[in-house]
């Protein structure tokens, strides 16, 4: 391998008539605010004033800038970017960020030579982006790039936002005040501070800072210097280097590039979900299918299991798009997918696995989704199945919080068994084997953690898991369940009691608005008439129950509470 290593400072970098490109088996742009904060900060320290008063940007060492292309080739512009990636699309971002501001502030002159580090012009005049990136077009192009910004352009995927927030975090940063501030603590001799002249400063010190420029000629040597490269650092995602195994061998870019269009709607189907990301979801995918692994072993476990050649790395790509749909419908529930009136249990047991924030079950989930499109599951056994992974969860993980140790084992094995079925009396075998394999925690333990739930305006942790419980509990007394929003939750003995008790569930019934407002904080027997109003099945069996009582005590709501308890543990999952 022939490398040239050298030093470069970013004005020198940035003035040759280059194009940076991102290849395709790069990671995306990955830096948050402690990467941009480290580097601004950095940047602040490093300007100091000289003997005359002034400050001055000084050399500062920002690491290397990895490169593949021949430098004695001028005539090619071209250089592809191997290591440097994160910094010089921050850098970008930065200079985008000044150019606009010199732009506000009618310097026109500053405006154009800052923008001239972003976009230049080859031989003819022709302008051309400095940094090439076109897995992040067009968002990167039109918010970042452009001298005319498109401030309307909205992020639509994880890489997206993280290029915004960048642009955001440097606005706030040198905003007029808060650069003062910054340049002031660090210089408190200095009186006057011009913040035209501070900005020009920030760009000069960036121009300033040095590299280790190393060129290679062979595109091919870039994979291996890219791993070496990320092998230390910000850690590089198993996914990234799995990546970076498929496009090394799928090189065919005409006229599509397959694996690329392939990897980025797959990555950009995940990115707009809030509670989950692509590295786990391509995790959970892997143990579904392939074998139980931890993600240090991701990239190792594809190598052996996934044959290097162009065919089956394209069929592993489709296949990885087909299970990330699945992925997306499980874990942002959309009711619409889910219409028909005997599809109500299965939406309600999917939505409740994410009430119960556990993530597990995806990995069952996806086998069970695949052998449901293969029409390898009754209907029948697809609703068990669910509702008892809703029960279990419910009692195991929402309101026991128990350790999930073997879980991932469990359904990692079983998902595989049923991924491997050919008929629908296997699938029915495997899934009452699962069922037979999973151990509840005693009821002792369940009831001791239920009496801990509580909630009231200022205890709202377990809010979403009790709302949950009364929702099962109408369902139990009236046979269908309540709607998320349809209810407000009353306390029966008034929260004004400021009692540890009145948060608890023994304490909680389901009210509409205007009737849970209008009751407030009278007294028990008021309250037992206003309840005869109700709708909920629940408060007409509370008024019936309870409606000789003379008052409302601790007693009685840990009694109701524990009554509630041993429903739930005994027959909800009938549902």
């Amino acid at each position: 391998m022939e490398l040239n290593a050298f030093p470069k400072s970013i004005e020198d970098t940035l003035s040759l008539q280059r194009k940076y490109i991102i290849p395709r088996f790069q990671r995306e742009y990955s830096w948050e605010n402690e990467e941009l904060s480290e580097l601004f900060e950095d940047l602040l320290d490093n300007i100091h004033i000289d003997n005359n008063g002034v400050l001055q940007p000084s050399e500062y060492f920002i690491g290397s800038l990895v490169l593949v292309g021949d430098e004695d080739n001028t005539t090619n512009i071209e250089r592809y970017v191997v290591d440097g990636q994160q910094r010089l699309t921050t850098i970008t971002i930065l200079f985008s960020v000044i150019a606009r501001k010199f732009k506000d502030l009618g310097e026109e002159k500053l405006f154009d030579k800052t923008h001239s580090y972003i976009i230049g012009e080859d031989n003819d005049g022709t302008p051309y982006s400095k940094l090439v990136n076109e897995m992040t077009k067009p968002y990167f192009q039109m918010r970042i790039q452009q001298k005319e910004i498109d401030f309307s352009a909205t992020p639509k995927t994880q890489e997206d936002r993280r290029i915004l927030s960048a642009y955001n975090y440097f606005d706030k940063q040198l905003k007029e005040t808060a650069l003062i501030k910054s340049i002031r603590e660090r210089n408190p001799s200095l009186e006057e501070y011009n913040y035209v002249l501070l900005l020009k400063l920030i760009r000069d010190q960036v121009l300033k800072c040095k590299v280790i420029y190393v060129a290679v000629k062979s595109l091919e040597d870039a994979y291996e210097i890219f791993e070496v490269l990320n092998a230390k650092g910000k850690d590089l995602e198993p996914v990234d280097m799995i990546k970076n195994t498929i496009f090394s061998v799928v090189t065919n870019q005409t006229p599509l590039d397959n694996a690329l269009e392939l990897w980025q709607e797959t990555k950009n189907s995940i990115s707009p979900l809030e509670n989950c990301d692509f590295s786990s979801a391509y995790r959970h995918y892997w143990l579904s299918k392939y074998c139980l692994s931890t993600s240090k072993k991701l990239v190792a476990n594809f190598s052996k299991y996934i044959k290097k050649e162009e065919t089956s790395y394209l069929d592993f790509l489709r296949d990885l798009k087909i299970n990330m749909k699945y992925y997306v419908s499980i874990a942002h529930v959309d009711e619409k997918e889910w219409k028909q009136p005997e599809d109500l249990a299965l939406f309600t047991s999917l939505n409740a696995l994410n009430t119960f924030n556990v993530t597990q079950t995806r990995i069952l989930l996806l086998a069970l989704l695949d052998v449901k499109d293969r029409k390898l599951i009754s209907h029948k056994n697809f609703k068990k199945i669910l509702l008892f992974l809703e029960h279990y969860h419910f009692i195991f993980t929402a309101v026991c919080s128990s350790r999930p140790s073997g879980l991932e084992r469990r359904y990692s094995l079983y998902a595989r068994n049923l991924r491997n079925c050919s008929t629908k009396e296997e699938t029915a075998k495997e899934i009452s084997n699962l069922i037979a394999d999973m151990s509840l925690p005693e009821y002792n333990v369940f009831e001791t953690h239920f009496l801990e739930l509580r909630f009231t305006s200022y205890q709202e942790k377990d809010k979403k898991i009790i709302q949950y419980i009364l929702k099962k509990i109408e369902r139990y007394y009236a046979g269908e369940e309540l709607k998320p929003n349809s209810f407000t939750i009353e306390h029966v003995l008034p929260e004004s009691i400021k009692t540890d008790y009145v948060g608890m569930i023994g304490n909680l019934l389901p009210l509409g608005s205007k009737l849970n407002e209008d009751l407030a904080n009278k007294e028990l027997g008021s309250k037992l008439e206003g309840y005869r109003q109700s709708q909920y099945t629940t408060v007409k069996q509370f008024v019936e129950k309870y409606s000789n009582c003379d008052s409302w005590n601790k007693e009685l709501i840990i009694q109701r509470t524990k009554e509630l308890a041993k429903i739930l543990y005994d027959n909800i999952i009938e549902g």
